[in-house]
């Protein structure tokens, strides 16, 4: 039997691993469909140039989010291994473990740069 403390710390670190790679993929999809919207914009002739460059700037900033996330959730993943390595002889075989080796899989996926 796992100790239930190991397990809870193991849970905890995973879940920040999977929040983070979550939170990255919703940045890249925010960031692709206001893109669209901006070019959108772009092509009307009646759309105030000032939107236009305000919602550039809300693009970029979004966009400038995606490797400060990426970052994050990599520094979380490498805690997560090290925590598993500490700690494999008593974690290994349960399904918090499996579950945590995937979430790794997934943070260490990410690319660093947009």
């Amino acid at each position: 039997m796992s100790d239930p403390n190991l397990l809870k710390q193991l849970s905890i670190k995973t879940g920040i691993v999977k929040r983070l790679v979550k939170e990255h993929a919703s940045y890249v999809k925010e960031v692709e469909k206001d893109t669209e919207k901006l070019n959108k914009m772009k092509e009307d002739p009646t759309a105030d140039e000032y939107a236009i460059k305000k919602f550039s700037e809300v693009v970029q900033e979004t966009r400038g989010m995606i490797p400060v996330v990426a970052g994050k959730a990599h520094k979380a993943a490498k805690e997560l291994q090290a925590f598993l390595e500490a700690n494999q002889g008593s974690l290994e075989g349960t399904s918090e473990y499996n579950n945590a080796t995937a979430e790794l899989q997934s943070a260490n996926e990410l690319p660093l740069f947009y």
